[in-house]
């Protein structure tokens, strides 16, 4: 009866700490910091008939892209 109750025991605490890790590594990671951007003078780059601005991730000025 004690062999099975420690056999018990083991299985559960392995199963809490796949648990445990496995919502641990699905965690989603912080978004990536934005740049400081205040007080950043930009000139607007002039754009072709077929493009747009649109400021890219990571950037503080914007640039032209197609549409």
């Amino acid at each position: 009866m004690r062999k099975r109750m420690s056999l018990f025991t083991l299985v559960v605490a392995l199963a809490a700490l796949t648990v445990g890790i496995s919502a641990y590594a699905a965690k989603p990671q912080p978004p990536a910091p934005r740049p400081i951007c205040k007080g950043v003078l930009c000139a607007a780059p002039d754009c072709l008939d077929n493009e747009h601005l649109e400021v890219p991730a990571g950037a503080c000025c914007p640039v032209c892209v197609p549409n």
